[in-house]
């Protein structure tokens, strides 16, 4: 072949080659482009189009506490000394002291679903996890009975110490602590075999307790004296430190984190916040007269205090460290919130009532 054929063969296929190049767009933009999109010019970037990402929310109801308004008024007998809402939210459980009953409410309608005669003055309650099964102790009995709450009837019981009060069921629902008022004692009981294992002896009257979230740690407020002993579940249900919290504690509740204990002092009428891992008291708050039960809001910046002596219940700004404001009700003595922090339940003594109150926001 003479050189010009093969410069002629050289020239078709550079030809044929640029071609095939325009015609598959190679050397546009990166990225593939539909039949009826545009190129970008030279130099130019295509925009990438942002999925919107939806933020989610949260669970329960956040932002500031301004007033609590009343919704409903629940009447029971005589005496409720505490309230509860079982596991799931749906109902609303009831000691009514001095009636001798239990009483189970709907949490939606409020209308009463089961009053359950009890041989004894029902004191607290706590509940399997599943919520089937409450542990209600009896004040003169030195006995706790196990309520079936759906059939509404006594299934067994296991003897404690003299006057239990407070109950806490550890969290996978294997134990059970019965705080002895008389006897300054906590009664250990395994929940399946339904028997009591050990007391545990305190140097005052234990009243409330709190489990950690794992499970592993109880802390019983020592309200004979001024700490939280802190009970090593795991090592044998023995006490492995005290921590002071303020003189003549009453109730606990932990932070949703587990990190923090918030404690109600009847006497002074304060709460003690104290920082768990460290055993030490972060700072106390005032409140008002005789302070008993405590409820934390689900978004953990609110706690509600019952101030037993001036008939209110206390809203409490736990980053301003101070009560905000109270509400008048009667003879305040038991509280919970509800999972969503939308809700407060108070059991009053005189006139015998649960008032549900709603958390403005």
């Amino acid at each position: 072949m003479s050189q010009m054929d093969v410069k002629a063969v050289i020239s078709i296929t550079l030809a044929v080659f640029l071609s095939l190049l325009l015609a598959t767009g190679c050397g546009a933009s990166q990225g593939t482009a539909t039949d009826t999109e545009e190129l970008p010019a030279d130099g130019e970037t295509v925009a990438q189009e942002e999925t919107p990402q939806e933020k989610a929310e949260p669970a329960y109801a956040t932002g500031p506490v301004t007033a609590l308004q009343p919704i409903k008024t629940l009447y029971v007998e005589s005496g409720p000394k505490s309230v509860e809402l079982m596991p799931g939210g749906d109902r609303i459980f009831v000691n009514d002291l001095y009636a001798h009953k239990n009483f189970i409410f709907d949490a939606a309608t409020y209308e009463v679903l089961k009053i359950i005669p009890l041989p004894d003055e029902p004191v607290e309650t706590d509940f399997s996890p599943d919520g089937r099964y409450a542990w209600v102790s009896l004040y003169n009995s030195s006995k706790v009975v196990i309520v079936d709450t759906e059939a509404g009837t006594i299934t067994g019981e296991v003897p404690t110490g003299s006057i239990p009060k407070e109950i806490a069921v550890s969290p996978d629902g294997k134990w059970v602590y019965v705080a002895n008022w008389n006897s300054n004692t906590v009664t250990v009981i395994d929940a399946e075999a339904r028997a009591r294992v050990k007391e545990i002896s305190m140097y005052g009257t234990p009243r409330g307790m709190v489990f950690s979230p794992q499970g592993d740690k109880v802390y019983v407020c020592v309200m004979g004296g001024n700490t939280l002993a802190e009970v090593d579940v795991a090592a044998g249900h023995v006490v492995a430190r005290q921590i002071y919290c303020g003189e003549n504690p009453r109730h606990a509740v932990l932070s949703s984190d587990g990190n923090t204990i918030y404690v109600s002092n009847n006497i002074p009428g304060t709460i003690t916040v104290v920082n768990r891992a460290a055993g030490t008291v972060a700072y106390t708050i005032k409140v008002g007269n005789k302070a008993r039960t405590i409820a934390i809001t689900p978004d953990g910046a609110y706690l509600f205090v019952c101030n037993y002596d001036d008939s209110t219940v206390g809203c409490v700004d736990i980053a301003a460290r101070k009560q905000i404001f109270t509400y008048p009700t009667p003879d305040p003595i038991g509280m919970t919130v509800d999972a969503k922090g939308e809700r407060l339940f108070v059991s009053n003594y005189a006139p015998p009532q649960v008032s549900v109150f709603e958390i403005v926001r």
